[in-house]
């Protein structure tokens, strides 16, 4: 015996059924603990809504007392007005009608009427229409009985020629003595005041001493009654027709304490409020189920963030490793983002060290063509002019003595002239100056050229004055360049032609060279603009012409671009803002 129980001490200590008694006293635990909580939070919630409803249904009654008595005063002032009384005096009511019209439709009133002392209405607001209450008595409405009698009337009462709920407020016309002669009546309609009470979103009620529903957020529930009518309320409701045609129904309502009510079978929190005006009450009814959806919204929260705190326990390990994995990606992609950078600075500074060797070797360069320009200058004249003298003393034509001396002449000059080009400078500062002088200028120091090459020269430019900003002088050079490009590009050429164009565009002008040669040979502007590259056959040129043009264009905020012709030839396009007009 005492080994049969030593033995089932033993089993009930076994891990794995230590493990599911503890998972099991865990989950009636936790259905404890959310039952609890439910029925908790349940109860703060009801309490909760329990207090915010009075001060709701307060307002709400109060904005009943408002549109009740929004047009109280209306009876009264009609009732003092002599075209009232006299109109009931007389009995011509012709000029009342409109009157009548005209106010109800600026007060917003649903009817304005006058009755005389037998009940009988003489004039209304709706004298036009086929439900005119003219001609109708209403002697049976304690409205009229009350202002028949010296005091102001007020009732609620169904029309019973319109058939539409209403509040009617009655003001007797008296005349100096204090004799009635009539009433005045003012109908507010009930069918707004229904349907602005829909619109708050609760479940709103009117009703009358009796109980009665005059009005609610819920239509189906007007004309229904909270308790049982006695048989004299019914006997008066039937005396004054105070419903007309309505049929008057009880409600499903039972009240199960001070706060709290059924209504069709459906629990609410209930708040009663009185109005001012009336003997009437107001119930505002909050359902209870509500707050036990919310109190249940409420735990199924809780019990979804246990859950998703034990799921997320249970791949924290997991989410460790994985955050390993994409910390090393990313050193590893790090990693090469750097060897990229790198080698990316590394060209950089390469190419930097290409522009900065390729600068100071044009700034040594031109401080040397200003020296070769200056010392080989008054040589090449002199040899020119020597055999510009020779060819005179023997009357031969020129360069026909010795032609390849020369020629070698020529060509010495041409160097001389490109070095001088290069090494230019000016201590000018930029001035306004007109392009066409400009052009003028370059022209005549190329038609030489272009007359020994046989090329023609076609100049278009407006006639308007055009001024651009900047260095005339060094303007000038990139034309001239680009004109002696072109007649060099045309020398072999027959009927070889330069045409250089001006037009003008808002702002800006466009200057083109362009020629019918060979072409760019599928270069571009950055392959022209290196220094020192030149498509020419030595001893032409030193490849430093568009590489200067294109700083000059630059430093007058401008653009050159070439291309190729549509036929053939180049074209150089040059683009320059114009100067302001106030600088010229």
């Amino acid at each position: 015996m005492i080994d049969t129980v030593l033995k089932q001490g033993h089993e009930s200590d076994d891990p794995q059924q230590r493990r599911g008694l503890f998972l099991v006293a865990a989950f009636v635990g936790f259905c404890v603990i959310a039952v609890v909580g439910y029925l908790a939070l349940a109860s703060y919630f009801l309490r909760t809504e329990a207090a915010k409803t009075p001060e709701r249904a307060q307002f709400f009654a109060s904005s009943i007392d408002d549109a009740l008595t929004r047009l109280e005063h209306l009876p009264y002032v009609l009732s003092v007005d002599e075209t009232t009384l006299e109109a009931l005096i007389t009995g011509d009511t012709a000029g009342l009608n409109p009157i009548l019209a005209d106010i109800a439709a600026r007060a917003g009133a649903e009817f304005v009427y006058v009755l005389d002392l037998n009940g009988k209405t003489i004039a209304s607001s709706n004298y036009l229409d086929a439900q005119s209450l003219v001609d109708n008595y209403y002697t049976f409405r304690p409205y009229f009985r009350d202002a028949v009698a010296g005091g102001a009337g007020r009732f609620y009462a169904v029309g019973v020629t319109t058939g539409r709920p209403g509040y009617f407020i009655a003001e007797p016309v008296r005349d100096v003595d204090g004799t009635i002669f009539g009433v005045v009546t003012v109908k507010i309609g009930f069918d707004d005041l229904s349907r602005a009470l829909s619109g708050n979103g609760e479940l709103v009620m009117v009703t009358d001493e009796q109980g009665v529903v005059l009005a609610s957020s819920d239509s189906d529930l007007i004309y229904g009654y909270m308790s049982p009518l006695s048989d004299t309320d019914r006997r008066m409701v039937a005396e004054q027709q105070q419903f007309g045609d309505r049929t008057l129904f009880p409600l499903d309502w039972v009240q199960e304490g001070e706060r709290r009510a059924r209504l069709d079978g459906t629990a609410y929190v209930w708040t009663k409020a009185y109005l001012e005006q009336e003997d009437w009450s107001l119930h505002l009814l909050s359902e209870v189920r509500e707050s036990r959806r919310l109190a249940m919204l409420y735990v199924a929260g809780g019990v979804m963030s246990l859950l998703v705190l034990t799921v997320a326990a249970s791949i924290y390990r997991a989410a460790q490793l994985r955050n390993a994995l994409v910390i090393s990606n990313a050193d590893r992609q790090r990693l090469t983002r750097e060897i990229e950078e790198r080698r990316s600075a590394e060209q950089k500074l390469e190419s930097a060290r290409s522009e900065l060797a390729q600068k100071e070797q044009l700034a040594a360069l031109g401080q040397l063509s200003a020296s070769i320009t200056h010392e080989l200058g008054q040589p090449i004249s002199a040899m020119r002019n020597y055999l510009v003298a020779e060819e005179i003393a023997v009357d031969a034509q020129p360069n026909a003595l010795w032609p390849q001396l020369s020629g070698l002449v020529d060509r010495m000059q041409r160097i001389v002239d490109q070095l001088r080009l290069f090494g230019r400078t000016s201590a000018s500062t930029t001035t306004v100056f007109p392009v066409h002088d400009t052009i003028e200028a370059a022209m005549q120091l190329v038609r030489h050229t272009a007359r020994d090459a046989q090329t023609q020269l076609n100049v278009t430019v407006p006639d308007a004055l055009v001024t651009l900003r900047g260095r005339p002088e060094r303007f000038e050079q990139v034309i001239v360049n680009l004109l002696r490009n072109a007649i060099d590009a045309t020398e072999d050429i027959t009927d070889g032609a330069v045409d250089l164009t001006m037009t003008e565009q808002p702002g800006s002008i466009v200057l083109t060279v362009s020629d019918n040669g060979v072409g760019l040979g599928g270069l571009n502007i950055a392959d022209l603009s290196k220094p020192f590259f030149s498509t020419k056959p030595s001893g032409k040129g030193m490849g430093l012409g568009l590489a200067i043009s294109g700083q000059i264009i630059n430093e007058m905020g401008g653009t050159l671009y070439a291309e190729n012709g549509p036929d053939q030839g180049a074209v150089f396009v040059i683009t320059l803002p114009k100067a302001d007009g106030s600088d010229a």
